[in-house]
């Protein structure tokens, strides 16, 4: 009961917030959302006691850990932070510089045509200008994270001199199975987070294959929620001629997405992966991401309806369409 008060009034916050600073721009909102998001799951892990073991060393070691705005790496033998480097923050900052220039290619590519570089005439899940769109926006997010994660680990390492875990690395080019896409490539931090708060606890008392089942499910709830606060509450007005309205958003195709997410994880496990197939090392990537890419718009629709990816555009140098 506990756990569902402080969860509650977690979600509510965030509406709270918008009203009261008047905040209608959804990048904005999502930056602060995404936060409160990172809350939940640690406050759940403390309650079940799955915090990582070097963060329960001291009152002031937890607090760190749980206003850090990244996965911090502790010793395995004293439990406590790994320092970071010189070479290890002069290495964020060069990622940092490198994810600017890439996000300001790609948007400045991707705003030219809408996001919808092959056009929007076929969401046929098969077509190859739906999969070329969808291939695209996948690139897109996790560029986008990838931004986030290298502003976060540069400020915070440099900052605090704390060592903290990358949080993506590749996941849409290089993931070899399914379970590596989702478990160590795509968003590592949200990862870390599911697994303590919600897999372990769940794990306790079910199978293996419940609990994963759990994780999904809690992840597809909270982008829904994340679709919510960011574009659906009281959301920003929008020309009357626009294709995408924040009115237009049906909440549900996120929570379809990652249930789908599972189902083709546990598929793959039952069949020992893609390797025992017979498929080529090279090729596997392309059949993982091909797992979800044709129904990557269960996911993306909510943000095109909402319009966050035009709003996102002033985070790096954009070149944009003028009328």
């Amino acid at each position: 009961f506990f756990a569902v008060t402080i969860i509650g009034l977690y979600l509510i916050i965030p509406c709270i917030y918008f009203d009261a600073m008047d905040i209608k721009n959804p990048a904005l909102r999502m930056t602060f959302a995404l936060a409160i998001v990172i809350f939940i799951f640690r406050t759940l892990e403390a309650y079940f006691g799955y915090a990582p073991d070097g963060a329960t060393k001291s009152l002031g070691m937890y607090v760190t850990y749980y206003l850090f705005p990244g996965e911090i790496l502790f010793d395995s033998k004293t439990s406590m932070p790994l320092k970071a480097t010189r070479k290890d923050i002069i290495q964020n900052f060069s990622r940092l510089f490198r994810a600017v220039i890439v996000n300001s290619l790609l948007y400045s590519f991707m705003s030219h045509f809408d996001y919808t570089p092959f056009g929007q005439e076929s969401r046929h899940y098969l077509h190859p200008k739906h999969l070329g769109n969808c291939f695209f926006i996948a690139l897109y997010f996790q560029q986008n994270l990838e931004l986030i994660d290298a502003a976060a680990s540069a400020m915070s390492n440099a900052i605090s001199g704390i060592k903290t875990a990358k949080m993506m690395d590749s996941p849409v080019l290089n993931s070899r199975s399914i379970a590596e896409f989702w478990g160590r490539r795509w968003n590592y931090l949200v990862h870390c987070v599911l697994k303590r708060g919600v897999y372990k606890p769940i794990r306790k008392y079910g199978s293996a294959t419940f609990a994963s089942f759990v994780v999904f499910l809690a992840s597809g709830l909270i982008h829904e929620f994340l679709n919510y606060t960011v574009s659906v509450y009281h959301h920003m007005e929008v020309p009357a001629d626009s294709i995408y309205k924040p009115s237009n958003i049906r909440l549900g195709s996120n929570l379809a997405f990652f249930v789908w997410a599972f189902a083709v994880s546990s598929i793959e496990r039952a069949l020992g992966g893609f390797s025992s197939m017979g498929i080529s090392p090279r090729a596997v990537p392309f059949f993982v991401v091909m797992t979800s890419l044709p129904f990557a718009f269960w996911f993306v629709e909510p943000y095109f309806q909402g319009r966050f990816l035009w709003e996102n555009e002033g985070i790096v140098f954009t070149i944009i369409k003028m009328d």
